[in-house]
């Protein structure tokens, strides 16, 4: 059972403590081999019912472990009933319980209103004459049972206190809570398995239409389904897409149902339908139930739509009113989903939105300081290479985290670059990690000068991304540089060496730049890399100098 919980858990969490403790961390009486099954299963339960470090709320609402043991041995110790609500039982059972609320919330409504469950027919009025499903019946009592020893399990399980980070966990305080809100009478008067104890028709669909009342539950499903996904790692933004579908289609069955209903009401109240009333115009009494259900989803969704039908005009004064509920009602809640969505697509697309906000405001700048038509598509390049079109504050990020963190990002974001470039291969891993701590990310558009030569070299470079050409002073193009390289080791391995070429940048290139001191710091102790860097630092000196002479010389020719 507690895989489950560690289907999001990564590994790097994981601490295999090899401290042997003098109890288990259970709390509970050790098993002994003389032990039955029941003993140990009792014991298994038991230990299911307390708080579990691996469920995701145990973590949201204490900071450590040595409090969650601490609660867990509080509960052991009380010899309490109750069930911790962050348990792995209790995250099994609202599993269940979504399951079993997702059904109550489609059949108790269309029970009310289709009467799935009727056996007896009345030859003398149609209105009486329903649809009888026989395998229905035994359906029908099993979710109303469910229902009610749910309505036990609450009374035997703690409640968090979000706004103070507690579980209350004593029966008078739970049985409170449970008995002074709005669930305990509509979970009771749902729950009630008329059947076997009503004989008297006319009751009986009083009774079932209180289930009706289940409609209240509807936050409770949403509540339990979001902490199951989130047991079960599913993505929010599937969750948010099947939790409006089921908002929607609730909605419509719900209504419809509803629409169904009143005119037995006025059957139930005055002994009489109407001819008039919308259902007999429609023919619906002689229907099967799918054709009247699907009758009233057509009918709902017109009233929502403001769609009128011609066929089936509304007279009775019951049915205009029930009309009018359902179109402000649709209006709202058209209004609702589209909020919704906007909202869930803003959310989507902020790193966009501020990206556009951020180039509205750079557009503006440019616009004020008069800048030259070229130097405006520079920049805007900049920024679109920059950030991609997703803008994030990566200072005020960065703040925020440990040194050692930003040590373990910076690694892991450079990670291209230390397999691509060979100087860096050759490092221990932990002179890896201070040069990576070290480097600095530039970014350089298409015919920008990176090295200048003749001028004072203070770093070096390493090519991230991107294609550099290398020049002589004179302008004979020597070669192309391109990811994994690295240049500008000639000024720092060779003392009072100004730059010996130019580095121009021929397309949009990512570089990291690593200064004169993290050099020596980084690469102090390793003789075998400065050699090397040395060697390679005079074979480019005498190449470009090479090429510069002839240059030179074929330009005097001339």
């Amino acid at each position: 059972m507690k895989n489950l919980f560690r289907l999001k858990k990564n590994e790097s969490d994981g601490h295999k403590c090899t401290v042997k403790h003098r109890e288990s961390k259970s709390f509970l009486p050790p098993r002994s081999v003389e032990d039955g099954f029941f003993q140990s299963w009792r014991r298994s339960f038991k230990k299911s019912t307390l708080i579990s470090e691996h469920n995701p709320q145990s973590t949201e609402y204490f900071r450590s472990m040595a409090e969650i043991l601490r609660i867990r041995k509080d509960h052991v110790m009380s010899k309490s009933c109750i069930i911790h609500p962050f348990s792995t039982f209790r995250a099994f059972y609202e599993m269940w319980m979504s399951v079993v609320l997702i059904v109550a919330m489609f059949y108790m409504p269309a029970d009310s209103a289709f009467h799935l469950n009727e056996h007896e027919e009345s030859d003398n009025d149609d209105f009486e004459k329903e649809l009888h499903f026989e395998p229905f019946q035994p359906f029908n009592f099993l979710i109303h049972v469910i229902c009610m020893v749910d309505i036990l399990m609450t009374f035997l399980t703690g409640y968090p206190v979000k706004r103070r980070r507690k579980v209350v966990m004593k029966p008078s305080k739970i049985a409170k809570h449970y008995i002074l809100s709005i669930y305990f009478v509509s979970d009771l008067l749902s729950a009630i398995p008329e059947p076997f104890f009503i004989k008297n028709r006319n009751t009986q669909r009083l009774v079932n239409a209180l289930g009706f009342l289940k409609i209240i539950r509807l936050p409770t499903l949403f509540f339990y389904a979001s902490r199951s996904a989130e047991i079960l790692g599913i993505r929010s933004v599937t969750i948010q897409v099947v939790k409006n579908f089921l908002i929607t289609y609730i909605v419509f069955h719900w209504f419809a149902c509803i629409h169904y209903m009143v005119p037995q009401i006025r059957y139930f109240m005055y002994g009489e339908v109407l001819a008039e009333s919308w259902i007999i115009k429609a023919d619906l009494l002689e229907l099967d139930f799918v054709s009247k259900y699907i009758g009233c989803l057509y009918r709902v969704a017109g009233c929502i739509f403001c769609i009128t039908f011609e066929e089936s005009q509304v007279v009775v004064w019951e049915e205009k009113m029930m009309e009018i509920v359902t179109f402000i009602f649709g209006k709202v809640f058209v209004f609702y989903i589209t909020v919704l969505f906007m909202h869930q697509l803003f959310n989507q697309r902020s790193l966009e939105i501020k990206y556009f906000e951020t180039i509205s405001q750079v557009k503006a700048y440019m616009s004020q300081k008069h800048l030259p038509m070229h130097m405006q598509l520079k920049l805007l390049q900049f920024y679109d290479y920059k950030y991609n079109k997703k803008f994030f504050q990566e200072r005020n990020i960065s703040s925020l985290l440990s040194d050692k963190l930003k040590g373990e990002i910076n690694l892991n974001v450079c990670s291209k670059l230390v397999q691509s470039v060979a100087l860096l291969a050759h490092l221990p891993q932990e002179s890896l990690k201070q040069v990576v701590t070290y480097l600095k990310a530039e970014i350089y558009l298409p015919n920008d000068i990176i090295i200048k030569s003749g001028s004072v070299g203070d770093c070096m470079y390493f090519l991230a991304s991107g294609t550099v050409a290398v020049w002589t002073p004179s302008g004979k193009e020597v070669c192309h540089l391109q990811d994994g390289a690295y240049f500008g080791e000639i000024s720092l391995m060779i003392k009072d060496k100004r730059r010996t070429a130019n580095i121009v940048a021929i397309e949009i290139c990512e570089v990291y730049k690593l200064d004169r001191r993290a050099f020596k710091n980084c690469f102090k102790g390793n003789l075998e890399l400065l050699k090397m860097l040395e060697d390679v630092a005079i074979e480019r000196l005498e190449i470009t100098q090479m090429f510069e002479d002839v240059h030179v010389k074929a330009f005097l020719e001339k």
